[in-house]
């Protein structure tokens, strides 16, 4: 696994211009956030974020054998695996996340639909799982608060060989025409949430930073040339709007 200079230089660049906030101020938001979490991601997507998780739902489910062990990396509210056990409910689903407050949430969705999903809290950045555990790893709508090489080393560890990464989010759109009034639209409408659902003056200093962190964050083409630089094969991606919303399907060679 070699990681190239420009990866290396932009990851540098986002952590010096984003880790005092990805520490201090994001748990700050996710403490405020599960009950309104779903309402917030529809209106910064254009009010797609539903009808697109759940496509990238589907297409896991469809590549998933019964009885599969998946690992969702940044659960929150449990979002895709709920989908996912819904479809297939001899999944075996862990989760983590780092806030207690959206894994209470998920938890609690769970319970509501009587799905087992065996979740924790921890760090994405240190995976408590041995080598080659999962079958699969999702990992949606959290790649922009992360240290992404840090994270997909994690993730590329903990998968089996022939196993697969499936990754969802909001990404930097490739069109400059598309990525300047998304971000001035994705400003105002992180500012309206918070407003509205009454976030914590913490949380309220978060608002500039989303725009900004999509900003300093990665196309799907770069992100996808970032996968094949871990090492991963087969990589797919399917956009909207040139990247405002994207997945990537990728594997784990076999040897």
């Amino acid at each position: 696994m070699s990681i190239s200079d420009h990866f290396l230089r932009k990851e540098d660049l986002r952590a010096r211009l984003f880790a005092d906030t990805w520490r201090t101020r994001i748990p700050e938001v996710f403490r405020d956030e599960p009950a309104y979490y779903d309402k917030g991601n529809a209106i910064a997507s254009l009010g797609n974020c539903s009808r697109w998780s759940q496509k990238f739902a589907t297409e896991i489910g469809r590549r998933l054998p019964p009885g599969s062990k998946v690992l969702d990396v940044c659960s929150g509210t449990h979002d895709i695996p709920l989908r996912l056990l819904a479809k297939d409910p001899t999944l075996e689903i862990h989760a983590v996340d780092g806030s207690p407050h959206m894994t209470a949430e998920g938890q609690r969705r769970a319970g509501e639909r009587d799905l087992t999903i065996h979740a924790q809290v921890c760090d994405a950045h240190a995976l408590p799982f041995p080598d080659a555990t999962f079958d699969a790893v999702t990992l949606q709508f959290a790649s922009r608060h992360l240290e992404i090489i840090r994270a997909f080393k994690e993730i590329h560890r903990v998968l089996k060989p022939g196993g697969m990464f499936f990754h969802n989010d909001m990404l930097r759109p490739a069109w400059r025409s598309v990525e300047a009034p998304y971000l001035v639209y994705l400003g105002i409408s992180v500012w309206l949430t918070a407003k509205l659902f009454g976030s914590s003056p913490e949380s309220l200093k978060c608002v500039g930073y989303f725009a900004d962190a999509i900003h300093h964050f990665y196309t799907p083409g770069e992100l996808s040339d970032l996968l094949e630089e871990f090492g991963f094969v087969d990589i797919e991606n399917r956009s909207f709007l040139t990247g405002v919303l994207s997945h990537h399907i990728a594997y784990k060679p076999l040897r």
